[in-house]
């Protein structure tokens, strides 16, 4: 199936490109963005999404990895078109812009799916697999620490309204909550954030989530240098379970899953090509709902170093 790649940048070239040149089932045959361009890449580039659909009939499906300001036009404009489109995270600016997505995909028969890379890991499938037929976690822990200039190193939009600031990488902590928690209804009981000077995003978030049975913590920072901590506990009759670092897993300590090689992004691609196939969207609300209710009842602070 032929795919365009909406969005060439770092992100976009290290992993959205490196996958799609694998077995996912789809031939990359035409990129899009004003500036950047996927190096390597033999196919046909545009500066327009519009343009792209015009002179691409062939394209059958688009993957939208753009800034996520351009997220809503971009897959509106594919739906419209005909296209199955997928959405890198955040899929959207609003909640709101994500359940009209979902409203046009279905109207128009097409297959919708929002992306959620760091799901696809065997770490993380584990532990939803451990997770079934217990009552759920009563408590957790999540901690998600990164070094922006080593992930958006001179880019200023993350900072920008809609540009979500540390909720753009937090996002992926709580696909995994979701993941391995799916019947968990969340509710973000407090939470605090920090804007660095200039910034109209949060640099730190913490917030209290509560579900039916249980309680937790979770704290997202982009700093300066710095080792990336990606870490989510959770406790319960199954007793503790860290999925650290994403790609492994413990259970009281013992190594239950070992840390694997990266393969999110095949995974990614593998999973819309499949929901295509079956002709059903997959779309989950449920993080940015997380997010949305975080930002309605924050405290917000101003201050800390400038990134």
């Amino acid at each position: 199936m032929k795919i365009a790649l909406v969005g060439c940048g770092a992100i976009a070239r290290s992993q959205h490109a490196r996958a799609l040149a694998g077995d996912t089932g789809f031939e990359l045959v035409a990129t899009v963005d004003p500036r950047a361009t996927v190096p390597g890449f033999e196919g046909r580039h545009y500066t327009d999404h519009q343009a792209m659909l015009a002179a691409e009939p062939a394209v059958e499906a688009v993957s939208v990895a753009s800034p996520t300001g351009t997220h809503f036009a971009v897959a509106r404009d594919a739906l419209l078109a005909g296209r199955h489109v997928m959405l890198e995270k955040p899929p959207a600016t609003t909640l709101g812009e994500v359940v009209e997505l979902q409203r046009l995909a279905a109207e128009k028969g097409r297959v919708l799916v929002t992306s959620f890379h760091a799901q696809h890991n065997a770490a993380v499938e584990r532990a939803r697999e451990i997770l079934e037929g217990h009552p759920p976690p009563e408590s957790i822990t999540i901690e998600w620490r990164e070094d922006f200039e080593r992930w958006h190193g001179g880019q200023a939009w993350p900072w920008q309204p809609g540009g979500f600031g540390v909720f753009d990488p937090g996002i992926n902590a709580l696909s995994v909550l979701c993941h391995v928690m799916p019947a968990a209804e969340f509710r973000v009981e407090r939470a605090r954030l920090r804007l660095p000077p200039g910034a109209a995003t949060p640099a730190l978030v913490e917030m209290r989530l509560a579900w039916e049975g249980g309680a937790g913590d979770a704290a997202f920072e982009w700093r300066r240098g710095g080792e990336d901590v990606w870490n989510v506990t959770l406790n319960g009759a199954f007793g503790t379970l860290l999925i650290r670092g994403v790609r492994t897993l413990l259970q009281d300590g013992a190594v239950v899953v070992p840390e694997g090689p990266n393969l999110e992004y095949d995974g990614l691609y593998c999973a819309f090509r499949a929901a295509i196939a079956a002709g059903r969207s997959a779309v989950s609300l449920r993080e940015m709902r997380i997010i949305e209710d975080a930002l309605a009842v924050a405290a917000v602070e101003h201050g800390g170093e400038a990134l």
